[in-house]
């Protein structure tokens, strides 16, 4: 009986050096792993992952390559609008079908190879990575345009032409006469020959006429909010598009909350260069360090902390 007493007392007295020998080892432990992880993030192999690491996150930047094409497939214009979230712009930029590319121009790489080539055209052109293209029909363009009530636009020359389908597609606008331009009406100005600089100023037309649908966009918040999922299905409708539902949600949320900021974003920049004749525009070395600089300005930048 004494000796199983006797058992019983050393069995206990082994329990408290147990727990210390426990605990011991997961300080032991615990010190060697927190040296571990500081070690990594003094080499860079891993980030920092402090509370405060939300501060350093970067909006991203969205480049889409927008193209009219007609109904016969022939490409009319098409634009570059640039989304950067953290600079709080939209910018513009405005292609002319007849910008050349290598050998050929805008119209013929689409007509040979479709929106992928055309995408890698304008990219290798102007030194700009696009993430998506979306081709646009007539309709789609004039039906976006008229959502956000057209624009209000007044020449500095005078605007005519008589078009030989009908009355409709007639344009005819004195110098200086402030106009409301619908959807189509804008539409047949990027096109007709009405500029006494020829195709050059159809190009710059079009840069203006965008950021001013877009900038009338940004005045009627509530209304623009509610139509961002229109604009989507009307742009990608009947489209050769490789923009994703997925993708346009993402964008989407930065959208709204640039709506939210009672902001004016849309800037164009429009492409300087050289007509050889009224069918081939080159675009300028000048230029194209002009579009660099304007993708530095407007790169994420991390917020502040």
């Amino acid at each position: 009986m004494a000796q199983t007493k006797a058992h019983k007392k050393k069995r206990r007295s082994q329990a408290p050096i147990a727990l210390v020998y426990f605990i011991t080892m997961i300080i032991f432990l615990f010190v060697i792993g927190m040296l571990a992880l500081y070690a990594l993030r003094e080499f860079g192999v891993i980030g920092n992952d402090d509370s405060d690491s939300d501060a350093g996150i970067k909006s991203p930047v969205y480049n889409t390559l927008f193209a009219r094409v007609n109904s016969k497939g022939v490409l009319a214009d098409a634009a570059v609008i640039r989304v950067a979230p953290d600079a709080k712009k939209i910018i513009i930029m405005p292609v002319s079908a007849f910008t050349v590319s290598g050998s050929q121009t805008m119209r013929e790489i689409h007509e040979e190879g479709g929106m992928v080539k055309l995408e890698a055209a304008v990219a290798d052109t102007f030194g700009i990575t696009i993430d998506n293209y979306v081709s646009l029909t007539n309709d789609a363009f004039e039906n976006a345009a008229d959502i956000v009530g057209g624009i209000t636009y007044t020449p500095d020359e005078e605007l005519y032409y008589l078009s030989q389908d009908n009355d409709e597609n007639d344009i005819a606008i004195p110098s200086g006469d402030l106009t409301n331009l619908s959807g189509h009406q804008i539409r047949l100005i990027c096109q007709y020959p009405v500029f006494k600089e020829g195709r050059n100023g159809n190009m710059k037309f079009l840069g203006t006429a965008v950021t001013m649908l877009i900038n009338n966009a940004f005045q009627q918040t509530n209304i623009t909010k509610d139509n961002l999922d229109n604009f989507y299905n009307i742009f990608t409708a009947n489209s050769d598009t490789d923009w994703t539902s997925a993708q346009y949600k993402e964008e989407k949320s930065y959208l709204k909350d640039m709506l939210d900021q009672n902001l004016t974003p849309a800037e164009a920049l429009v492409p300087e260069g050289e007509w050889t004749d009224d069918s081939h525009f080159k675009v300028s070395d000048k230029f194209k360090e002009s579009v660099q600089t304007m993708l530095k300005d407007t790169a994420p930048s991390a917020a502040e902390k």
